[in-house]
């Protein structure tokens, strides 16, 4: 495949699934910068995997691998080298196409309690709430189907109760 045509087909797939990429980068970071930073960190490394792509699942299920694993991988290392910047400072936000548009306050409250959980659990809950079956997501996250049903009961009781403590 010449090099313009395997770029050609990796920004056509990119803009088709940008989506599950902002869904992703908001729930793992809280400022606007971390959260350029981290689409940019992930479109690298979906980049840099393209070309191993076998086309074996879902295009879909690659980026959100890719795309998760990244996201844990930099929220780790940014606990590990927090320095001195309290998470309430406030930050110049750019106008663009990463700023989330005002949401309602239910997503608000959702997207806040779903911050409080572990990775893990993290994870599971955007796959789930972005539509995956749990075969898709027990693919996605290397962890048994039944698992995942399972952790999906307990992250839902999880979260009912974090949303009483936030109303």
């Amino acid at each position: 495949m010449s090099n313009n045509r395997e770029k050609d087909q990796f920004l056509d797939i990119l803009e088709k699934n940008i989506g599950i990429i902002l869904k992703i980068s908001r729930a793992y970071t809280k400022r606007i910068n971390d959260k350029e930073d981290l689409v940019n960190d992930i479109t690298l490394e979906l980049w840099k995997s393209f070309g191993q792509f076998k086309g074996e699942s879902k295009i879909s299920t690659w980026i959100y691998r890719i795309a998760l694993n990244t996201s844990m991988n930099y929220k780790r290392k940014k606990e590990k080298d927090k320095l001195f910047f309290p998470d309430d400072l406030k930050q110049f936000e750019n106008q663009g196409w990463i700023i989330d548009q005002p949401d309602s306050s239910i997503s608000e409250i959702l997207y806040l309690c779903i911050d409080e959980l572990n990775q893990l659990n993290k994870a599971i809950i955007l796959l789930y709430l972005d539509g995956n079956s749990q075969d898709e997501i027990s693919v996605i996250t290397g962890i048994s189907k039944t698992n995942v049903g399972t952790r999906i009961s307990r992250i839902k009781e999880q979260l009912k109760v974090l949303a009483f403590t936030k109303i």
